[in-house]
């Protein structure tokens, strides 16, 4: 994705999502804040690279050239306490590692919540130990230039979701999403209520014996598209087994 703006240009400011909204995601997963919003903005194929983590933060943006993660550095420069830093690059996935040892320490240091990068990361065994929540699309020992500016602090498309400065984005061990902000209280409102759903009413019922096959009612789904239960083994002729 290319930005209207010359290259180089980094924007040092972002929207700030309230205290209030911030706070809401703290105990809201992953998986309910995408099903909240219909299936929708989950960032797609990034993994943890550092287990146990589930943050919420505002999205700083760096959109470099391919080949260069020079203004994933510079935005090291603007982020700060609680941003959550999206990578990606003008081509989208890279090969090659963007990200470090140093590069967490760093972002450790200034305090930001996380970071998700469309690229590779190195010093896999640093990265743990230093345990600041990062999420790529995997390990690779591959360098990256550090010679050409991008862009910081612009809407980027980073897994095929849309980000933009000062959007909600909640990460944790199954992935990442990303919130519009404006939309943020009503799909925390919503996500809370599905949770709520999950652990008063599915949760119980599964623990007594239930199937989530006739919980979800997902039985109703099954012989409008043609499902049945036949009443043999696979092998058995027509004249031997009966449909039930």
């Amino acid at each position: 994705m290319t930005s209207l703006h010359p290259r180089g240009t980094v924007f040092t400011r972002a929207p700030q999502p309230s205290e209030k909204i911030l706070r809401a995601y703290e105990t809201l997963a992953v998986a309910s804040v995408h099903e909240a919003m219909g299936q929708r903005n989950l960032l797609r194929g990034v993994r943890p690279l550092a287990s146990g983590a589930h943050v919420v933060g505002r999205a700083v943006t760096a959109l470099d050239l391919s080949g260069s993660n020079l203004t994933l550095h510079a935005m090291l420069e603007v982020a700060g306490p609680g941003d959550f830093l999206v990578w990606t690059s003008q081509h989208g996935p890279v090969d090659s590692a963007v990200w470090g040892a140093n590069v967490s320490e760093s972002a450790a240091a200034r305090g930001l919540a996380g970071a998700v990068i469309e690229g590779h990361a190195r010093d896999i065994a640093d990265i743990e130990r230093v345990g600041f929540p990062l999420w790529a699309l995997g390990v690779t020992p591959a360098a990256t230039g550090k010679t050409r500016t991008g862009w910081g602090n612009v809407p980027v498309v980073c897994g095929g979701a849309y980000v933009r400065p000062g959007d909600l984005v909640v990460a944790d061990g199954d992935g990442v999403a990303v919130v519009p902000l404006e939309d943020a209280e009503w799909v925390a409102e919503a996500a809370a209520a599905r949770d709520l759903r999950e652990t008063t009413t599915l949760t119980p019922r599964v623990r007594e014996g239930k199937s989530l096959f006739a919980v979800r009612e997902w039985a109703g789904n099954f012989p409008a598209d043609g499902g049945h239960f036949v009443d043999a083994e696979w092998n058995q002729s027509d004249t031997e087994s009966g449909e039930k």
